[in-house]
């Protein structure tokens, strides 16, 4: 499909609020609501738009994101099959993907602690496949943040400082109503408030309190709409930054210049093998390829390395556990 200037318009605002009308869409990008709603239907239609989301403050619902990066050696093709069908029908795993660099499948595993994760990590990989792993590394998001697709207009600077999915230093409480509106809504961040009542039997005045108090609390810190990136020409890259200099004064000249790259959707702070993950959209591989070496040219003496990975297979996104 062609991405026109309106649909880049229209794809970028729902990334900064999924939950716009129609009409406010319109007022955003300076249309008209009928022409923001054929857009949009024919988007989804074509399912370039997959969903829209609610993002959720992880860490604050007592849910940690562990991360399982795979190279392998010998893998028979059926074998491949199977464990990309179990991982994928896993509740455990939320987020799957093939790549070319260094590593061959990344997963996302969404458990309570490190022993959960340990557990889950070698019933689902380890024991069936381990002999098939020539490699791997394994790192514990610390915090991330999610930003508008800025580089779909060209935008010179962020009107969003981005969504926090992860760090906090509490659980927040919260009832048993709000975590099933938290169930029924986490695949469907343009719900109406209506069905919701009715599905759970409640009154719809209090369901809009119960997820305003949600909201207020940053339990849920926005919505965003999730799109295939292949049917709009776009590829989806990673970007590992380890460090050398490890300084905070430093470690924050890094995190600013890449909180600001228009490229840069996912940034993510992490406990591994590197400290800063990236995720990045754009049309070619140069783009994405100007902004590693940028990274190496500008902070020689803080980064040790940056590995650049290209996103071939987003197999699975799921931004809250099914087991919720």
């Amino acid at each position: 499909m062609n991405i026109n200037k309106t649909n880049r318009k229209i794809i970028r605002e729902l990334g900064n609020n999924a939950r716009l009308s129609y009409k406010e869409l319109a007022e955003k990008i300076n249309s008209k609501k009928e022409i923001v709603a054929y857009h949009i239907t024919k988007l989804e239609k074509e399912k370039i738009i997959a969903k829209y989301i609610p993002v959720f403050s992880q860490a604050r619902l007592g849910i940690f994101v562990h991360k399982i990066y795979l190279r392998f050696q010998g893998l028979p093709a059926e074998k491949e099959i199977q464990l990309i069908e179990e991982l994928r029908e896993s509740p455990f795993v939320n987020w799957m993907a093939r790549s070319v660099g260094t590593w061959d499948l990344m997963i996302a595993l969404y458990c309570r602690n490190i022993l959960e994760f340990a557990k889950r990590k070698n019933e689902l990989v380890f024991k069936k496949y381990g002999q098939y792993i020539q490699d791997y590394s394994v790192s514990i998001l610390e915090d991330a943040l999610i930003y508008t697709r800025d580089y779909l207009i060209n935008a010179s600077t962020r009107d969003r400082s981005g969504l926090i999915y992860g760090g906090s230093l509490r659980e927040e409480k919260i009832d048993e109503s709000q975590r099933n509106i938290i169930r029924l809504i986490r695949n469907n961040g343009r719900y109406e408030a209506t069905e919701l009542a009715r599905r759970l039997g409640l009154n719809v005045k209090t369901i809009i309190t119960k997820i305003n108090d949600l909201e207020q609390r940053k339990i849920i810190q926005g919505y965003i709409v999730i799109i295939d990136q292949k049917k709009l020409g776009l590829q989806y890259f990673k970007i590992d930054i380890s460090f050398q200099d490890h300084s905070d004064e430093q470690y924050k000249r890094v995190l600013e210049y890449c909180k600001n790259n228009k490229y840069v959707v996912n940034l993510m702070k992490s406990v591994g093998d590197w400290e800063i993950e990236l995720e990045a959209e754009a049309e070619t591989v140069g783009e994405i390829y100007q902004l590693a070496k940028d990274l190496r040219t500008r902070f020689p003496t803080i980064i040790k390395k940056v590995d650049l990975h290209i996103i071939t297979d987003e197999i699975k996104v799921d931004y809250l556990p099914a087991w919720y």
